[in-house]
Formats: C-alpha cells, sequence, structure tokens
C-alpha cells in the first residue's frame, strides 16, 4: 500500500498579502500535484488545514482541488472537527486494508482522549498497524514547540501506543521533520508547506524549507517513509 502524507497547511485567505504566506497556496498545489502525478492509495491530511483558525474559505479551496482518489482528513488545534467532517466527511478511527490497519485519532483539544488510550490497547491486527494523528505523543527537540505547544498529555499517550500493536506513527503540528524512536514504535513528524519551525530554539524561530509530502510504503517486507521536495 502507497499512502502520502500532507500536515499544517495553513491556507491563508485569498486576500492575504503577508509576504511571509504568499507562497502557501501555491506550496500546497506542488503537494497535490505530486500526489496526482504519483497516484497513492491514500492521502492523509493531518490537521490545521488554514492560516486563520477554523477558516472555511480556506477548507472549501482544499477540497475543491484534492486529488480523485481516497482521502482521509483528520483536525488539527486550529481546525473545528465538526467542520473538517461536514466539509470532508467523517474520518474512520480505524480502517482495515489489505497490506495495514490504520487508526486516526482527533488530537484537536491538544490531548490524546482517554477513550482513545484505552480503545488503542484493544486493537488486534496480523499486519503492520500506522496511526495518523496532528500532535507528536512525544517532545522533540527542546525548542518553541516543545516548550509551549506539546501534547499536553504526551507521556500517557506515548505508554498507550507503546503497549499497543501500533508501529509507525505519522504526525505534524512542530512544523519540522524528525523520525525518532520511542518505546515500542516509530514516529515520523512531517513539515508543513507554510512555515517551518526550529526545534531546538526557545524563541520562535522560522527557517527556510521546501515544501515536501511524506511517501509511506507498507509491504510484506515492512514500512518504509520519506520526504520527498515537490
Amino acid at each position: 500500500m502507497r499512502i502520502h502524507q500532507i500536515t499544517d497547511l495553513h491556507i491563508p485567505d485569498e486576500d492575504v498579502t503577508h509576504e511571509q504566506y504568499a507562497q502557501v497556496r501555491e506550496n500546497v498545489l506542488r503537494q497535490l500535484r505530486f500526489t496526482t502525478e504519483n497516484e497513492p492509495d491514500l492521502l492523509v491530511v493531518s490537521g490545521d488545514l488554514t492560516m486563520h483558525d477554523r477558516c472555511e474559505s480556506g477548507c472549501l479551496w482544499l477540497r475543491k482541488i484534492l486529488p480523485d482518489l481516497p482521502v482521509v482528513v483528520i483536525p488539527g488545534n486550529h481546525d473545528d472537527p465538526k467542520m473538517i467532517e461536514r466539509i470532508f466527511g467523517e474520518w474512520p478511527w480505524r480502517a482495515d486494508y489489505v497490506d495495514c490497519s490504520i487508526v486516526f485519532l482527533d488530537t484537536s483539544p491538544d490531548l490524546m482522549a482517554a477513550e482513545d488510550m484505552e480503545r488503542l490497547q484493544t486493537i488486534e491486527s496480523d499486519s503492520p498497524c500506522l496511526l495518523f494523528m496532528h500532535h507528536p505523543p512525544h517532545l522533540i527537540g527542546a525548542g518553541f514547540m516543545t516548550k509551549n505547544q506539546p501534547l499536553l498529555n504526551h507521556s500517557e499517550a506515548a505508554r498507550s501506543i507503546g503497549n499497543s500493536v501500533i508501529e509507525h506513527v505519522f504526525c505534524g503540528h512542530y512544523h519540522n521533520s524528525a523520525d525518532v524512536l520511542c518505546e515500542g514504535f516509530e514516529l515520523h513528524l512531517t513539515p508543513s508547506p507554510a512555515f517551518q519551525i526550529n526545534l531546538e530554539i526557545e524563541k520562535f524561530t522560522l527557517e527556510e524549507f521546501r515544501p515536501q509530502v511524506r511517501t509511506i510504503e507498507v509491504s510484506e517486507g515492512g514500512v518504509s517513509t520519506a520526504l520527498i521536495n515537490v
């Protein structure tokens, strides 16, 4: 199975002229052109869709340009889950495919719900089990995002995932990239096409970047993933 992930799009309103955000829509278009050309089995958009919180116009623009393939959209902390569901459809809690099982969690309240942590312990799967969520369930670096915007119950969430059959977790939120070996699972952090934040500096510090798409391949040989410049 081939999966693409994009996250933290932060699509600005059409009338935004601030130089910092002028290229965001074009960067998202580049991501989606890559996905359209490479035709994965699934595209996952893992939260924080608009620049202005809960902005419907940005979500409607995205819906119009999504490729004609299966897409799952889950909310981030800047999104209204009910609006995401209304515009993009309800995301499944779990979906089973030939090569893997995938769990999709809503961490938009900056928390992993206790119900979700309990439910993770009940999952059984004979194939690799992946998890998509907006927030990393583990601290990454010592910078601004770790100090100011962590998943509030990251320790409990990581423990719950580590005690489950989940093998790989794919997330965003930190606006940078990282691959972290955690206790019981591998964590893959996917960057934003809007702006990139230094993971080690406590002051909010932007970095130069190129828009990327995370590709995920699941086969009999296991799970492999890469970030592709677009």
